[in-house]
C-alpha cells in the first residue's frame, strides 16, 4: 500500500499538458496562459495626470516664487495639448490626460483658487513631479506583462486588453468522462426506494472541474454488473481523463479494477494509506489516465483535492496548491487507525485562527459536512491531536 506522497509521485509522473490552442480574450477567463505576454509600448504611454488640477513648471514656484499663474489651455483626457507653456503659465488638466513634457508638476484643484483665467496656488511648498504618472513607470515597451503558466483572472484579462491582445495562446482542456457505479444509486430525477440513494459523486467531480473550466464530455451511471461495466468503460477509454467512483474495494461486486485491467489499462497502484479513500485505483492507457475512486461521497471529495486537482495543476504547469495553511487545531481528537486521515473542518469564527472539526458520520455522510470549509490532515504518526497542535488545512 502506497503512502499519499508515493501515490502523488506516481500520478504526477503521468502529467502532461494536452496541447495549446488560441482563444479570444472573451473566452480566456480561468484558462492557463501558454505564452509570455509582452508590453507593446510604454505604460503609461505618456506622462499622465493623476489628479484634476493645474500643470506647470515647478521651477516657477520653487525658484521664482510665483504663486499666481495664467491658464493658457484646458487639457482633457484623450486630447493632446496645443500650446507651449511659458514661465508663469499653467494648464488646467483633467485626470488621465496627457501632461505636456514641459509641465513637470500638478497642483490639485483643492489647493487652488481660480478666478477666470488666473489661478492662485495655496500651498507653501511643492515637489517636482507630484501628481504625474511618468511615461513607462508601469511597464516599458518589450517588458513582460504576464508570464505563461498562470490561470487568468479578471485582473489579468484587463491587462491583456490594455496591451491590445484579443487572441491568446492557452493550454487545451482535457476531455473527461465520469462513470458512477453501483446498484444502489439512481439519477437525480429518478424515483428512489428506501434502500437506494441519489448519485452525487459526478456532481462533486464536475463542480471541482468547472473551477478549471474543464467540461465533462459524459456522465453515466452503471450498475454493479461486469458486462455492463465493461461496455461502459470500454466506450469511455478514449479520453484524456476517466474518473470512476465505486466498485474498487474488496466486495464481491467490486468489479472495476478487474474490468479496467482486462481492457488494457495498466494499473499503477491500488490502495493508498489514506482515510477516507484507501481503495483508490490509478492507471494509464494509450489515451490518458484513469482514476477509480471509492464510492463514498466524502472519499470522492478528499480524493479530488489530494490527488486529482494537484494532477490537473501539474498538467497545466501551474504552481502547487497555495491554499494549504498551517493552523492550530481547536479541539482534542484521538485517532483510531494507522492511516493518514483527512477530517472536515472549518475556521473558528471567533478567533479566525483555529481549525475546528465538523461532525461527520463516516465517509458516506454527505449532508453533515456542508458547513465545513475544507479538510485538515491528522497524520498517521500522531495518535492524538491536542488543542493548539499545528495541522495542515486545505480549503475546499
Amino acid at each position: 500500500m502506497f503512502s499519499i506522497a508515493e501515490a502523488q509521485h506516481i500520478i504526477f509522473s503521468t502529467a502532461k499538458n494536452w496541447g495549446v490552442e488560441t482563444v479570444s480574450i472573451n473566452e480566456a477567463l480561468g484558462r492557463v496562459l501558454a505564452e509570455d505576454l509582452i508590453s507593446d509600448r510604454d505604460y503609461p504611454p505618456f506622462n499622465r495626470a493623476a489628479m484634476d488640477g493645474y500643470a506647470f513648471l515647478s521651477i516657477d514656484f520653487i525658484e521664482k516664487g510665483i504663486r499666481e499663474y495664467k491658464i493658457v489651455e484646458e487639457i482633457y483626457a484623450g486630447y493632446p495639448s496645443k500650446n507651449t507653456l511659458k514661465s508663469g503659465e499653467c494648464y488646467k488638466i483633467m485626470t488621465g490626460a496627457a501632461t505636456p513634457i514641459a509641465a513637470n508638476t500638478i497642483i490639485r484643484v483643492e489647493d487652488t483658487i481660480q478666478k477666470e483665467n488666473q489661478v492662485e496656488f495655496l500651498v507653501s511648498e511643492i515637489q517636482s513631479g507630484k501628481n504625474i504618472a511618468k511615461q513607462g513607470e508601469d511597464k516599458r515597451k518589450g517588458e513582460l506583462v504576464l508570464p505563461r503558466n498562470i490561470a487568468l483572472n479578471p485582473i489579468h484579462i484587463a491587462s491583456i486588453a490594455v496591451i491590445g491582445i484579443s487572441q491568446l495562446q492557452v493550454y487545451k482542456l482535457p476531455s473527461v468522462v465520469i462513470i458512477s457505479t453501483g446498484d444502489e444509486i439512481k439519477g437525480i430525477n429518478e424515483k428512489v426506494d428506501f434502500f437506494q440513494i441519489r448519485e452525487s459523486n459526478s456532481y462533486t467531480v464536475e463542480s471541482f472541474l468547472k473551477r478549471y473550466n474543464i467540461p465533462v464530455r459524459k456522465k453515466i451511471i452503471v450498475p454493479d454488473n461486469k458486462e455492463k461495466l465493461t461496455q461502459a468503460i470500454s466506450a469511455a477509454l478514449q479520453t484524456d481523463i476517466l474518473i470512476l467512483s465505486g466498485g474498487v474495494s474488496m466486495g464481491d461486486a467490486d468489479y472495476v479494477p478487474e474490468v479496467l485491467q482486462a481492457l488494457g489499462v495498466k494499473k499503477l497502484f491500488h490502495k493508498v494509506a489514506i482515510k477516507p479513500g484507501k481503495p483508490l485505483w490509478f492507471g494509464q492507457n494509450q489515451y490518458g489516465v484513469v482514476f477509480a475512486l471509492p464510492g463514498n461521497p466524502f472519499s470522492v471529495q478528499v480524493a479530488f483535492k489530494i490527488f486529482i486537482e494537484p494532477f490537473l495543476r501539474k498538467s497545466f504547469n501551474l504552481s502547487s496548491l497555495t491554499n494549504i495553511m498551517k493552523l492550530p487545531f481547536g479541539a482534542i481528537r484521538k485517532k483510531k487507525g494507522s492511516l493518514d486521515e483527512y477530517i472536515p473542518c472549518c475556521i473558528d469564527s471567533t478567533s479566525q485562527s483555529k481549525v475546528v472539526p465538523t461532525s461527520i458520520n463516516g465517509s458516506g455522510d454527505v449532508t453533515s459536512i456542508v458547513n465545513s470549509q475544507g479538510i485538515a490532515l491528522h497524520e498517521k504518526d500522531r495518535p492524538e491531536l491536542k488543542e493548539g497542535d499545528i495541522v495542515s488545512f486545505l480549503y475546499w
